[in-house]
């Protein structure tokens, strides 16, 4: 994954929170966990990136979290 798909992510402005797991870019406003990238690929990754931005949170997870984890993503990511 880190090859390519990376340095793909910290072009487009993401940094990856090793708390969560995940890479994360507060003004695009998504979240992309380790586990969806490594189970998509490159052309998935920059569809994703593509996607156009909105107001709410756009989050690339393979499983939902519980509205607990959820929440305090969102509280944290919102500051």
């Amino acid at each position: 994954m880190r090859d390519r798909k990376e340095p793909l992510l910290k072009a487009n402005g993401y940094v990856y929170n090793f708390d969560r797991m995940a890479y994360v870019n507060r003004v695009a406003k998504k979240a992309f966990s380790v586990e969806w990238v490594e189970e998509h690929t490159e052309d998935d990754l920059r569809r994703a990136l593509d996607d156009p931005e909105n107001d709410e949170w756009q989050l690339y997870l393979t499983a939902r979290p519980s509205q607990s984890v959820l929440d305090a993503f969102l509280a944290e990511v919102n500051g």
